[in-house]
């Protein structure tokens, strides 16, 4: 591992040294401070104090400037806000406030209007030119998330975000949370060209972003630009180039979209549609005649953004996105009859109007409504068997449901003076209501020794409907307060209220100090109280079938009953979840383009919805019981040049200790087979070290070589006895450390007038073995070893351009 190491580091000095930095090329984005863009802004390019030239922003809000000498000076403008002038090499956002409101516009770093100033701002955003310009398997907004360091792709293949569980992370669109009510959990995926940003906003963002723990991984669509522009990507299927299985179609990934304006440019418009089919391989298992594992989705999304006056404009969007996996769970632990077929169909709806005046401030109303029907189906019959090696015969539970949100809010955002000082005042109140429906059947489970005597069997209660609904209302009032150019103060109260809590009070403050006149050092703090929410299925949970769970001796052979526990599951008070989040960062300028940071993050979590599981005939209780901690240091740096060319490294030490029967962590697959009484240790996902490095580097020719390694700590597990309950300290093993290098080299090329990247992506590239199953039984023949490690995957790479 060592060697591939330094083979690593040695390919990203080379292509460091060959990058090609002249000039200056960038795109920045004009927002109000409400984060919206401006389109139509003024933009007069100054050089030595004279006039050079003029250009407007797009629909979009961005405009382009090249070929800028450092030092030329840029003077924004727009009819109803104050004008801001900036200095090249400008930031990639700028800014710009109402008229009146201030005497001087503040231009800020990549942020949105949930971030506070205490936010990080190195690694926590990607645009969508580095992900086209990144490794990507599908080359989606979403999967490229673990390139911030603040991400890691969890054991469970879900994205935890600064040691957050998945479900307390919700995912927003445009402002709208598009997770599953019953769940809490997202799997949204749109096409790459209706995405403008993807941002990981972790504690203590603005007081205003409700309904989380740990932080928000917010998605931001793109409003159609002056022109028509139209294209289709991904047509071309991907053959397998590697056996078992050569030649075969792998995976085909075809996607369209359609944008532009109507009505004199008073409208405008993005469709995008997107398929995605996939099979998978699963090392040791599938064979020349398949047993692949099948993911398969397609989704469709449109926006209209409507200007209806010069102060009142609208947005509407919605999106439909089925999705379907077949013999999920395949892996050499568990045979074909034992995975089940998973399906969901998420819709979305959603309607913004927004009234802006120069001298009341911004009005932004909000009216959604989610629905997402989701169901395991097994792949077998009969019981559900489970050995030392794994399970086989059948999967034991087959569950449908159907979960619904609608919600409502309204945000008033007003900037004013106070003296010298400056204040941008947000209040806002959001209401929405919940429901689940739904149906479960379980069937029996053995638990065998290798000699087939069954050791523990759990039998069910017939099947049974599920049901729960609620209703969550909010309130916030925030204030971003800039006493100086070297001081900002974001502070701001919230009130929840949830099902069983009248009122439940939280405040957060972030702090922003320059340490010097020239602005190269921040100190960046904040801490603040956060209030989640519980997910609808916890609520269900009381209506799903008795369990009863038998445990059995051995004598010559035959089984004999030690001892029966009957579980009547139940709810007992859900209340709240709560955490406590204390962030200190220092970010330096250490030269042109070149930036470094340092972040402590400390965070307690208590209220958690929990799972008691009594070692004697009683309920099987669901309540409000857990607690949770995570600490992190954080140390990234990022050197940046022209032409979209960035080098990247982090490093993440990190401890993240929660509850083993944490119930969204153990039935975010709908249900669970084999319950034991928790405690606290390490969560599944806790990786302690992390080391991320990535780069996207222009060499001569048109060339570009984009390298991304991670080296992390290898996920905890628990040894476990012939009957699945826990050897020893649960938790207290560990995968071996995990290490990928992926590698995507392209060429752009140019036939006709048509403009196309083609290249080749190599995943893996070190052949490391990264293993993604242990077999955990103590005393099994079998025991602490790993499997299912996949392979170097090479895949091609076109992208076309319009």
């Amino acid at each position: 591992m060592v060697r591939a190491v330094r083979v690593f580091l040695a390919c990203f000095a080379v292509c460091a040294l060959a990058a090609v930095a002249r000039g200056q090329a960038s795109r920045v984005t004009v927002v109000d401070q409400t984060g919206l863009p401006l389109p139509g802004v003024l933009i007069e390019v100054f050089t030595n104090d004279i006039p050079a030239r003029t250009l407007r922003s797009d629909a979009d809000g961005t405009f382009s400037i090249d070929g800028v000498a450092a030092g030329t000076s840029l003077v924004l403008s727009l009819e109803g806000f104050d004008s801001a002038r900036v200095t090249m090499p400008t930031p990639d956002r700028i800014v710009l406030y109402l008229a009146r409101a201030t005497d001087s516009t503040v231009v800020v770093a990549p942020e949105t209007v949930e971030a506070s100033p205490s936010a990080e701002r190195l690694g926590s955003t990607l645009t969508t030119t580095s992900i086209t310009r990144l490794p990507s398997a599908h080359m989606q907004a979403r999967e490229s998330l673990p390139l911030l360091p603040s991400v890691i792709r969890g054991a469970d293949g879900l994205m935890q975000l600064g040691g957050a569980r998945a479900y307390q992370t919700p995912l927003t669109l445009d402002g709208f949370n598009v997770t599953d009510p019953a769940t809490g959990l997202s799997s949204l995926n749109l096409p790459l060209e209706a995405i403008g940003i993807v941002e990981a906003l972790r504690d203590p963002m603005s007081v205003t972003s409700g309904g989380l723990l740990g932080g928000i991984i917010r998605l931001e669509s793109k409003v159609g630009g002056s022109e028509r522009a139209s294209g289709v990507q991904g047509f071309i299927p991907r053959p397998r180039f590697s056996s078992p299985g050569f030649g075969r179609l792998e995976g085909i990934f075809p996607r369209a979209f359609v944008s532009g304006s109507a009505a004199d440019g008073r409208i405008h418009y993005t469709v995008a549609g997107e398929y995605d089919y996939e099979r998978i391989p699963v090392p040791d298992v599938t064979d020349q005649t398949g047993r692949d594992l099948i993911e398969e989705s397609g989704i469709v999304f449109g926006r209209m953004d409507a200007q209806l006056s010069a102060s009142h404009s609208i947005s509407v969007e919605a999106f439909s996105f089925p999705t379907a996996t077949k013999s999920f769970g395949l892996s050499p632990r568990r045979d074909a009859t034992a995975t089940v077929n998973l399906g969901a169909h998420d819709r979305f709806a959603g309607l913004t109007h927004r009234i802006v005046s120069a001298t009341r401030g911004v009005l932004t109303m909000r009216a959604a409504a989610f629905g997402r029907t989701a169901h395991v189906a097994p792949n077998g019959t009969g019981p559900s068997l489970l050995t030392a090696s794994g399970w086989n015969g059948n999967w034991f539970s087959n569950v449908m449901r159907h979960a619904e949100r609608y919600m409502a809010s309204a945000a008033w955002d007003r900037p004013f003076r106070l003296g010298r000082w400056t204040h941008d005042v947000t209040a806002t109140g959001e209401f929405s209501s919940r429901s689940l429906k739904g149906r479960v059947a379980e069937e029996s489970i053995a638990v065998s020794d290798a000699q087939g005597t069954v050791l523990r069997s759990v039998a069910f209660g017939p099947t049974s409907t599920i049901g729960a609904s609620d209703r969550l209302a909010g309130a916030a009032l925030r204030d971003v307060w800039r006493t100086s150019g070297r001081f900002d103060v974001d502070m701001g109260i919230r009130l929840d209220h949830g099902p069983e809590d009248a009122a439940v009070p939280s405040a957060r403050i972030g702090l922003r100090y320059g340490l010097d006149s020239s602005g190269r050092t921040t100190l960046r703090t904040g801490i603040g109280r956060f209030v989640g929410t519980v997910p609808l299925a916890a609520a269900a949970f009381g209506g799903y079938p008795a369990r009863i769970d038998r445990f059995y001796g051995t004598d010559n052979g035959d089984a004999t009953l030690l001892r029966e526990v009957v579980l009547k599951p139940s709810v007992g008070p859900l209340q709240l979840p709560r955490a406590r989040a204390i962030v200190i960062g220092l970010e330096r300028n250490l030269s042109e383009g070149l930036d470094g940071q340092v972040v402590f993050t400390d965070r307690k979590s208590r209220n958690v919805t929990t799972m008691t599981v009594p070692v004697v005939d009683g309920p099987l209780s669901v309540g409000s019981t857990g607690s949770g901690s995570y600490r992190e240091l954080q140390v990234s740096m990022r050197r940046t040049w022209p032409h979209d060319q960035v080098l990247f490294l982090s490093y993440v030490q990190s401890r993240a200790i929660g509850e083993l029967n944490e119930f969204a962590a153990m039935f975010q697959a709908m249900d669970t087979p084999i319950l034991q009484p928790g405690g606290r240790a390490r969560t599944a996902n806790d990786a302690r070290h992390r080391i991320l490095a990535w780069g996207t580097f222009n060499l001569p020719r048109r060339i570009v070589v984009s390298p991304v390694t991670e080296i992390r700590s290898g996920f905890p597990f628990s040894a476990l006895t012939s009957r699945y309950t826990y050897a020893g300290a649960p938790q207290a093993r560990a995968f071996p450390v995990f290490m990928a290098t992926d590698l995507v080299t392209y060429k752009t090329v140019t036939v006709r007038g048509r403009t196309a990247d083609v290249g080749l992506q190599i995943f893996n590239l070190t052949n490391h073995r990264n293993p993604r199953d242990v077999f955990p039984v103590a005393g099994g023949a079998q025991f602490g070893q790993f499997a299912n490690s996949v392979g170097p995957i090479f895949r091609g790479y076109l992208l076309l351009k319009w």
